[in-house]
Formats: C-alpha cells, structure tokens, sequence
C-alpha cells in the first residue's frame, strides 16, 4: 500500500498540469521535472507516477517525444505496480500518441487499444475518452479516416457530459484534421462535390475547436487549430481568412513550443506561397527545416524540406529546388531508418520494463513473505484483512506451546525447523484457511467465508495436526503443541480482532495450552469498528 503523498507535492501536480492545459506547456515541462526529483527523494511512487505521465505529456506537446516516450513507459509501468487502472490506461494513452508521433503507427495502434481497454475496466468516462482519442490518433496515421470520426464522436460526447472544455477542443481539433482526409480521398476518386462538403464540415468543426479552445483558454489546442485552419482555407484560396488566423496566432501570447513553431513557420510559408510573396515564403520555410532538425516528429523533418524545395522551384531556382528534393528523399528514407532504429531500442526499452517488473514483484513477494517459513507475514495479513472487508470472515491466534524451551534445550536451529514443519502443517490446511506468520512462534489463521463454528473446527483440526506431528527426526522426545484463539469479524478494524483472538488464545495458555477457545466468559465484544 502506497504511502499518503505529500499535499504540498499534490497540489504543486496539480498547478503543473494545469499549466499545460492552458498552453503553458513549456513552463510546465521545468517545474515537473524538478518535482520528479523531489517525488523521487521523498520515495513517494504516487507522486512520481504523475511527474513522469506529466513530463510523457508536455513532451508530445511540444515535439520532444524521444525525450517523453521512456517517461510513459516508466509511468504506466509505475501505475500498474501501483494498482490505479485509470491512470495506467491514460499513461498508457499517452504513449501510445508518441509513438505515433515517432513514425511507429502499428506498435501506437496496439497501445491505443490496450489503453482503452484499460479505461474501459477503470470506467471513468475522461480517461476512456482520452484513450479513444488516441486510438483515433494513431487510425488517422494510417489513413484509416474513415473510422476515426465515430471514435472522435464518442470521445466528444463523452467529455461533454463531464464538462471538460479543454478535451473537447482537442478532439475537435483532431476531427476537423480527419475530415480534411475524407475531403482530399473523396476528390481523389472524382468526388468534388462530396470533397466540399467535407471540406465545409472541416471547416465548421474547426471553428468550434477554436471557439472553445479560446474560452476555456487551453492556447495549445488553439494554436493548433489556428495554425490548421490557416491550411484549410487557403487550400479553398481564402486566402484573406487564413492570413487572418495565423494573425490571431501571431497575438497569442506565451512561450510557443517546439512543434507549434514548426507548424506555424510551414504553414505561414505556404501561404505566402500562394499569395506570390516568395521572398518571405522562402525566409519561413528556411527558418522551419532549421527547427525541424531539432525536433523527432515523425513527418516535421520531411515536410519542412519539401515545403522549402517547392518555394525555390516557385522562385525558379531549379537547382537549389532539385537539391532540396534530394534531401527529401534523403529525409525521407533516414526516417525509414530512424524507424527502424526506434523499434528496436522500443523493444529493448520494454525489456529493461519488462525486466524491472520482475525484479519488483520478486521483491514484492519477498516483502510480503516470511524468509524462514516462506508463510505470508503481517503485511500480507493486512492486506488480506482488507480484501475481506464486508464480507464473513474469522480470525484465529495459535501460539506455539512452550517453544522458548525448545530453543533453550534443542538450540535455535531445531527451533527454526520446527517452525518450518508447522509451516508445513498450515499449509497443508490451505483449503480452508490462509496461514500468516506474526513472528517468533506465533500465526494467524484467516477463515474466509466460514462463521465461528467452522473457523473453530478448523482451527481444531490445526491444533490436531500439529500434536500429532512427528519431530523425532529433529531431537528425540521433541513434542509440540498449539494454543489457539479464534474470533469472528463484525466489520471493525484488524487490530480490533486481533485483540479478541489474542484475548482468548490467552485464556488457552491460562487454561493449560493445546487447545482451541472461541468465546468468552463474558458477552462477546461488539466488532463496529
């Protein structure tokens, strides 16, 4: 059980995320960070869990996602150790995006969809949304259009019902971009007037995307849309509406990621392109294959050139236009390579993952586990008690007769193995109880489902079993017996319990030991916790 986080850490989470909600994504990236390494120090996994789903996401946001991808990894793997479906399935969402973002369309498919089945068992109506979108997202990549619009819807409606103005302009944003497609398909097939029809809806629902961005003030979604529908309009030469959004972009204020620079210098070239002011367009697009270098984007690194070839082929500047042609190519077929290099250190990647959640389930068990008798101890115990909740269950304390003698006359090594054998023993009951080392010569039986009558008839049967064991093979003459206190759950907390099973495995002791008692002398206690 993960210890409480600190609240002070909490709400330092919590103005970070919202930061990136509103654009300031940046900002936000340096202030998780350095709360990672505080979350770290404190060993609070809850904490650092959420920096590294926020680090995972502020790097899609800004077009740094070789730097994120190993943060979601590292967070989704942190929130399964963790027990948090929901929040596995939105880091597992948000990797799932990076891929994509990488060029690695097939694998973000298959983590697209494992993050949505994973939103669907935590059934949490944002977090599946977000998980819908992402699939939508990678389905797009692959050109698959046509099924993206009713995951998009779903994802829509979904967020509407839970009012998040943020999410619902992301989504829009993501639609309109999938409409565009169906347009630019059904015009390649002869399909004009179908092409414009789509183009229109585009159009409207980008406007939306926009509408809504700009109110709840999430600066990321609406540079984005801007940016887009500057391509939109000019593609339809309304050229005078798009020059004026990326006006509308030019006035946003804040500090503008790498990714959204990228997509406003492309799209600011090409339409000055179109509008014969090639000097400027050449000046833009230059300025965008110079960023592009820096940035991981699966398609930046291309576009940017091919965007720069077709200003100097429009200049007549055959060569430097043929030379940049060849570059794209070159561009083209490192990013095949870049792809290939990607899966490979991804598969490697989920290795090491794969590897390190071994390492903490052996030391898991290991911590849950007593190492001399391999029973389950107390942690176990209370984890158990907790599964058991609300529902029937008894408790028993069986104490080992006289077992200090057997340490004083025997030596500690017999005593350890004649904990072995009673280790032994309980287990061999294991179908009707789950045994629980306490320490030293002393257990905990668990009966679930069984009232106070089974739970005693078992209990005898242990208390049976162990006088009848046969220790000769350890020390001549060596005998054992148990005392035993069984008690029944009412609903209160486990020590509660413990004290009246503690209370009656004494009265076992006082009443001579090797025995098994399960009442009071007086009315028993009320368990209400």
């Amino acid at each position: 059980m993960p210890k409480p986080s600190d609240p002070d850490l909490t709400n330092a989470l919590t103005r970070t995320w919202d930061m990136g909600r509103s654009g300031r994504s940046s900002e936000a990236l340096r202030d998780v960070r350095v709360l990672l390494e505080v979350a770290r120090e404190a060993e609070d996994d809850t904490c650092v869990a959420q920096c590294l789903t926020q680090v995972g996401w502020f790097c899609l946001q800004l077009g740094h996602a070789e730097q994120g991808i190993d943060c979601a990894i590292a967070a989704k793997a942190l929130w399964a150790q963790l027990g948090d479906t929901a929040r596995e399935a939105h880091a597992s969402a948000i990797y799932a995006w990076l891929l994509v973002e990488l060029g690695l369309v097939d694998e973000g498919f298959a983590e697209a969809s494992t993050a949505v089945s994973l939103a669907e068992l935590a059934d949490i109506p944002s977090i599946l949304a977000f998980a819908i979108n992402a699939k939508a997202v990678t389905l797009m990549y692959c050109r698959q259009d046509q099924l993206v619009g009713p995951l998009l819807e779903r994802s829509l409606a979904l967020v509407r019902d839970a009012d998040d103005p943020w999410a619902e302009s992301l989504y829009l944003c993501n639609l309109a971009f999938s409409q565009v497609s169906i347009a630019e398909a059904a015009e390649n097939d002869g399909k004009v007037e179908e092409g414009r029809l789509w183009r229109e809806r585009a159009l409207a629902t980008n406007d939306q995307a926009i509408a809504i961005a700009e109110a709840c003030g999430c600066k990321w979604s609406l540079r984005t849309a801007l940016c887009n529908g500057a391509e939109y309009y000019a593609l339809l030469q309304r050229e005078d509406v798009a020059s004026a959004y990326l006006q509308r972009w030019d006035e946003l204020t804040g500090e503008v990621g790498l990714r959204e620079h990228i997509h406003y210098l492309y799209t600011r070239g090409e339409l000055l392109t179109r509008t014969g002011r090639l000097a400027e367009a050449l000046e833009f697009c230059e300025r965008a294959v110079a960023l592009a270098e820096a940035s991981s984007h699966a398609d930046h690194k291309a576009n940017t050139i091919r965007r720069l070839s077709e200003v100097q082929e429009a200049l007549g500047n055959t060569a430097e236009a043929l030379a940049l042609y060849k570059r794209f190519h070159i561009a083209y077929q490192r990013q095949m390579g870049e792809m290939i290099r990607r899966r490979a250190q991804l598969v490697e990647m989920q290795l090491e993952t794969s590897k390190l959640r071994v390492q903490a389930a052996a030391l898991e068990e290991q911590a849950g586990h007593d190492p001399l008798t391999g029973l389950p101890n107390r942690r176990s115990l209370d984890a158990a008690f907790k599964q058991l909740q609300g529902s029937r269950f008894c408790l028993a304390i069986a104490d080992l007769d006289h077992f200090k003698a057997i340490n004083d006359q025997y030596s500690h090594l017999v005593g350890d193995a004649v904990l072995q054998r009673v280790a032994g023993v309980l287990a061999g009951l294991g179908d009707y109880m789950r045994a629980f080392r306490l320490g030293g010569e002393e257990f905990a039986l668990l009966f679930a489902g069984l009232d106070i009558q089974a739970a005693s008839a078992v209990a005898e049967a242990v208390r049976g079993e162990l006088e009848r064991a046969d220790l000769t093979d350890l020390a001549p003459r060596l005998r054992l017996t148990a005392s035993i206190g069984v008690a029944a759950s009412r609903g209160g907390p486990l020590m509660e319990l413990m004290t009246v099973a503690d209370r009656r495995l004494y009265r076992a002791k006082a009443s001579g030991r090797n025995r098994v008692i399960s009442t009071d002398l007086v009315e028993e206690v009320s368990l209400t916790g």
